[in-house]
């Protein structure tokens, strides 16, 4: 393992302390606020750019060198990157109902006579009662355009810099290890929100040490893999930008109180792992 450490660049370390230099200052105010939801994320997420953006500039490199910009050379891979939280996301609330992880909200999908209405969420048509045939693509556009503007307004400052930058630096081939180690520090990066009661609000030193580092490494397999194939950076931006606005199917279709958040966390980070697994098995060197 430290002969594999020792391999990776010091211009990717380099850029590492820059990040955790320059993210302590929006993480000042959000701690000062005690609050992981502070206005103050939205620059935290930018942080990665910005290291990426002055490594670049401080060896004088290209600022976009390397990165394929063009969305319609990949725009299936765009897709899939869209669809495949949002699979995962569905799959999980059906699992965590069926298995009793947690409660579906009342009248949050109803059916009736062929038309389905849903509460709690905003779609683009509407969420009232319309034909099967209406709210499906209306759902999934919704979802698509949420996925979307979340991708360029947060997830694209944090992907310039992992994938954009890191993994340019440490991942010549597909070897399991970088991956590793991007993903472990991308969910080490986060432990100040997490320790605030972020994503693991019932248990959050586990959450923060171990568990969301876990989960990055997963993410970071599969953003990290798709990028490698692509080059596209929209790629990886939409996998992050559609994980996140995903969870709010969630938030918005079962009881809070009802959750046994250990039994729903490891059902979710679970399909994650299979998705992980499939990505790797249909890597190619």
């Amino acid at each position: 393992m430290i002969k594999s450490i020792k391999k990776l660049s010091k211009k990717g370390w380099q850029f590492v302390m820059l990040t955790v230099l320059l993210s302590s200052i929006p993480y000042f105010f959000i701690i000062s606020e005690g609050n992981a939801g502070s206005d103050w994320t939205m620059l935290l997420m930018w942080m990665p750019a910005l290291a990426g953006i002055i490594m670049r500039l401080s060896y004088k490199e290209g600022l976009f060198k390397g990165i394929n910009w063009n969305p319609i050379t990949h725009y299936k891979w765009i897709l899939i990157a869209a669809f495949i939280p949002f699979t995962i996301e569905i799959l999980s609330m059906a699992l965590s109902v069926a298995s009793g992880a947690a409660l579906l909200k009342e009248g949050f999908i109803t059916v009736h006579d062929g038309n389905i209405s849903i509460k709690g969420m905003a779609l683009l048509f509407g969420a009232a009662s319309q034909p099967w045939y209406g709210f499906i693509p209306n759902f999934l556009l919704s979802y698509f355009v949420g996925a979307l503007m979340y991708s360029l307004v947060f997830a694209l400052g944090e992907e310039y810099g992992w994938r954009g930058y890191l993994q340019k630096e440490w991942v010549s081939s597909n070897k399991l290890f970088p991956f590793i180690v991007i993903g472990a520090i991308w969910g080490w990066w986060h432990l100040p929100s997490i320790l605030l009661g972020h994503n693991y609000p019932d248990y959050p030193i586990l959450g923060g040490f171990i568990l969301m580092p876990i989960l990055t490494t997963l993410f970071s397999v599969v953003f990290g893999l798709t990028y490698s194939k692509t080059k596209v950076i929209w790629v990886p931006v939409m996998f992050h930008g559609a994980l996140n606005i995903s969870t709010e199917i969630s938030n918005a279709g079962l009881i809070e109180a009802s959750i046994n958040k250990p039994l729903n966390d490891f059902i979710w980070s679970g399909l994650w792992m299979v998705a992980a697994i499939v990505f790797w098995k249909n890597r190619k060197e």
